[in-house]
């Protein structure tokens, strides 16, 4: 998909209609190098990441600094205030009737809020999957929409300076090698359920480790048995007391009732809490689960069929599909709530039963007799009893996350047996030499250096997996560095469409005035030159090469008279 134009509106109408083209589309600052003012807040960035925005990215960016410790409260104000839309066009090709897909965000929030593929409003949730389906024809999970499309959008410090590893937050190695299995074509059928299972067994792991915060599962034995060999002792002292035998049974009797109650106490906290666990993620499942009319949406379809003609799928597929998957989720996570409950309910019911015995012979036993020494012991026997009890519940649920830790461990390792064969390894390799084809030859075209992806089995913290990278990138000035990125992304275009791998024909730039004018002018000819690209990128006036300071390559001109959101326009037609 090509981007065909960026429509910008407030509620006084329409305020900016930036239409791209195929080859070099430049924005650029038109600040006159002689004068006081600076090039800087004038909207080139802000440009390119409205364009994410409609693809899903967040707002925030949109009114703060890169490094997001600074606010534009003009800006943030100006966004709600002014309701601001952002409409965004996308096409398959530059040909008259070429398919298009329509994109409509706006900065509100709640029922305000507007999310809308091809006139179709959506949820928030709903909304990447529904860009994804509309683009594509199809919706990823693991590697999601956003991640696949992150190298398109170089507009912040961390993708202007990594090739590859472009995601933000704190994305685990494992994310990474299922986003680049994807990337380059080697198919992983597994990819999913690996990243779940590891991140179950990062979960039980940290379980593990609180539970034996305090002491190890080894400690908690041994003081287990010095324990029992304390109640060993106080049992014997008893005996020396010579009491009756009815009195004895008793007080026997007494004692298991009371470590059975601590053992049942225990394991019925263990069990509301898992409970309570599922209980939230089945809600947090609902929460997202499609909530359309469709008898409205048949109307809308049968509007749009009769301007258009029959559409390949309805919005209920993907509606279906969306609240399917939702479903089998929620079903594999509630499987265990029945059986919970049953549990739950028995211990319930046998903690009554015991708490009336346990009174009953208490009781008992106070009317029979009270010896001060005999209270001493029974004092400590129920002390030590109950300590007894928590300890065996505490090792017994370290031995259960054990369990549960081993089993996933070994589904992993039979995953894993399969992701790391050697055939599998001589995939990846067929797929990246295909790639680095394509990537050489056009580094070679900007810099006669040749540039390429290697991949290497690594591990971290005991884990195996995948590592792409590109070869030679030490010691690279930003400069260069930008060039070697815009050498893969191009690359990468042109090696998705001979795979039929769906990706966007169109690539973010900012921050050109780094790189040299003789790369910059090399990109530009590459680009017009390839078929099949669009290589947006924003640049200061006085830092663009004479060669390209042509209007056929500008597609805005911004500077501090004529910012792209008109701030100061709106705010005069308002008085």
């Amino acid at each position: 998909m090509f981007l065909k134009s960026l429509q910008i509106f407030n509620k006084l109408g329409e305020i900016r209609n930036i239409k791209f083209q195929q080859g070099l589309n430049l924005i650029v600052d038109d600040t006159p190098t002689d004068s006081e003012e600076t090039g800087n807040n004038v909207g080139k960035t802000t440009l390119l990441r409205l364009i994410d925005y409609c693809m899903g990215m967040d707002a925030k960016p949109i009114y703060t600094s890169e490094a997001k410790t600074v606010v534009n409260e003009e800006v943030k104000k100006y966004l709600t205030d002014a309701e601001v839309e952002i409409v965004l066009t996308l096409v398959d090709s530059f040909d008259e009737d070429a398919r298009q897909v329509v994109l409509r965000r706006n900065f509100l929030n709640y029922n305000k809020a507007i999310y809308e593929v091809n006139g179709l409003k959506v949820t928030r949730t709903e909304y990447e999957n529904c860009v994804q389906k509309a683009l594509w024809n199809i919706v990823t999970t693991k590697p999601s929409f956003r991640q696949i499309i992150s190298h398109n959008f170089r507009h912040d410090d961390l993708r202007l300076s990594q090739t590859l590893r472009t995601l933000h937050g704190t994305p685990t190695n494992i994310e990474y090698e299922t986003l680049h299995l994807y990337l380059f074509g080697c198919n992983f059928d597994d990819g999913e359920r690996r990243q779940e299972l590891d991140k179950k067994i990062k979960t039980d792991k940290a379980y593990k480790r609180r539970l034996e915060k305090e002491a190890s599962k080894s400690a908690l034995r041994s003081t287990l048995s010095i324990l029992e060999h304390d109640i060993a002792e106080l049992n014997a002292q008893k005996e020396l007391l010579h009491l009756n035998p009815d009195f004895e049974k008793d007080l026997d009797m007494l004692n298991a009732i009371k470590q059975e109650l601590n053992a049942m106490g225990a394991r019925k906290s263990s069990l509301q809490l898992r409970y309570s666990l599922i209980e939230e993620a089945l809600s947090d499942l609902k929460a997202q689960n499609a909530d359309i009319d469709m008898q409205q949406l048949s109307l809308i379809y049968q509007q749009a069929s009769s301007v258009i003609g029959k559409l390949q799928h309805t919005f209920e597929d993907l509606v279906s599909y969306h609240n399917e998957m939702l479903k089998r989720k929620a079903n594999f996570i509630s499987a265990e709530l029945p059986g919970l409950e049953k549990e739950i309910k028995q211990l319930t019911y046998s903690i009554q039963d015991l708490r009336v015995k346990e009174k009953s012979l208490s009781d008992k036993l106070k009317q029979s007799i009270s010896y001060e020494a005999l209270d001493s012991i029974i004092g400590q026997l129920n002390e030590k009893y109950q300590e007894k009890g928590n300890l065996e519940q505490r090792i017994k649920q370290i031995e259960e996350v054990e369990k549960i830790l081993t089993d996933n461990e070994s589904l992993l390792a039979e995953i894993d047996k399969g992701l790391f064969s050697s055939n599998k390894q001589e995939m990846i390799q067929a797929q990246l030499d295909k790639f680095n084809v394509y990537y050489s030859n056009i580094s070679r075209r900007l810099y006669d250096e040749s540039y390429a992806i290697k991949c290497e089995p690594q591990t971290y913290d005991g884990k195996t997996c995948y590592k792409f990278t590109p070869f030679a990138t030490n010691n690279f000035g930003s400069g260069k560095k930008q060039g070697e990125i815009t050498c893969f992304d191009v690359a990468y275009i042109l090696f998705a469409d001979e795979e039929d791998i769906p990706c966007l024909h169109f690539v973010l730039n900012d921050k050109k005035e780094l790189m040299h004018d003789n790369q910059l002018i090399r990109i530009g000819k590459l680009v017009n030159e390839t078929p099949n690209i669009q290589y947006v990128a924003s640049i200061l006036r006085d830092k663009l090469p004479e060669e390209l300071n042509q209007e056929d390559n500008i597609i805005q001109t911004l500077s501090q008279h004529s910012r792209l959101f008109k701030i100061e326009e709106y705010k005069a037609r308002q008085h």
